[in-house]
């Protein structure tokens, strides 16, 4: 499989299925609000809207949001402006929301009007009832309330980014209060050559070419469904449950995807920072205990033997002339999702600190 095509597929599917469930998630916030709205009128003897003809233009303006806002999310929060400061991002949510919500007021509230009076749609009457409405304190209200859900949608998104979909549920109820063991699949990702590059080019370069390199794997991770473990000076750990991680072998591919994507950027580190950065990986997989830890500053963090199996993996990358290994228990479970086959680099290497040996694997 093309490691290019694999990744755009990938992407839209993630970001099709991202949309999906924020799109479900406002239609109900719509419909609750709606029925809060309704009920809270009656029973203090407000003036009573026509339940469903609101709920109508609720949604047909959430629809609207989706439809500007969505690819907002998706293509330039969740990927674009990953990497731009918070107070750049904020900005544009803001910007963004605004004129959506504006937008959305415009389109929604003449088929709420016409659908009350039975007047034309976007008539005379039903756009001056959009304008007006834009005026009165309702409006206001409206507006910070779905602000206030645009950000808590944004929220989820980001605390997902970090530590992997469906993770914000389960750090919400606590699953990893207490430790619980998993399987996972790691890839230690280390640079290559990085100290004479460090001193080649300098401290504060160095920390840009890294900042630059992170960001570009980023794409490539996600598109894989990898979840992000940790940053270690020149080095990322990226893992995945068992079963995504070995699914079409996404692991290894990620590895490809990265390469692929420092590829194409080539031209501007050269330009920027005189080398083209490369980078070596180890791939095993294991039993973990993960759980939540840290009071001040709390992270998800794994202990076992396979994170230090796969660092000693990769740290072999050098000594045996290659980019990447995968440890052959990895490599039995994913070997068929490579038409072109692997090459055994290694027959029963000893790893530092290990008394097993382990076949290393390379995939083509």
């Amino acid at each position: 499989m093309n490691p290019q095509l694999a990744q755009t597929s990938s992407f839209r599917s993630r970001s099709w299925r991202l949309i999906l469930r924020v799109a479900v998630f406002w239609y109900f916030v719509a419909l609750a609000k709606t029925i809060y709205d309704y009920y809270l009128l009656k029973n203090n003897n407000g003036e009573v809207f026509e339940f469903i003809n609101w709920l109508i233009g609720s949604w047909v303006a959430c629809t609207i949001g989706l439809l500007l806002l969505g690819p907002f999310i998706v293509y330039l929060l969740y990927r674009t402006l990953r990497a731009a400061p918070y107070w750049k991002v904020l900005s544009y949510l803001l910007g963004g929301f605004t004129l959506i919500a504006l937008v959305a007021d415009m389109v929604a509230m003449p088929v709420i009007y016409a659908l009350d009076n039975k007047v034309a749609v976007y008539g005379k009457e039903s756009l001056a009832y959009a304008f007006g409405y834009l005026q009165t304190p309702n409006f206001l209200a409206v507006y910070f309330f779905w602000l206030l859900v645009t950000v808590l949608t944004v929220i989820v998104i980001l605390v997902n980014e970090k530590y992997g979909p469906g993770m914000f549920g389960k750090l919400l109820m606590g699953q990893y209060y207490s430790p619980k063991r998993e399987e996972r699949v790691f890839m230690f990702l280390d640079m290559k050559s990085s100290t004479s590059i460090a001193e080649q080019i300098g401290e504060e370069d160095y920390f840009n070419l890294l900042k630059d390199c992170f960001a570009d794997m980023t794409g490539p991770i996600l598109d894989n469904s990898g979840e992000i473990y940790q940053y270690v000076g020149d080095e990322i750990i990226v893992c995945w449950p068992m079963k995504v991680g070995v699914e079409q072998a996404r692991c290894v591919r990620t590895f490809f995807g990265i390469k692929l994507q420092l590829q194409r950027r080539a031209a501007y580190y050269q330009e920027t920072y005189g080398v083209v950065p490369s980078f070596k990986a180890g791939f095993h997989f294991g039993q973990v205990m993960a759980g939540e830890i840290g009071i001040i500053k709390r992270d998800i963090t794994y202990s076992g033997d396979v994170l230090n199996t796969a660092a000693r993996i990769q740290s072999k990358c050098n000594d045996l002339g290659v980019d990447h290994l995968i440890s052959g228990p990895l490599w039995d479970k994913i070997a068929d999702e490579f038409p072109q086959g692997g090459e055994q680099v290694s027959d029963q290497i000893e790893l530092r600190g290990r008394q097993e040996r382990i076949d290393l694997y390379r995939a083509l």
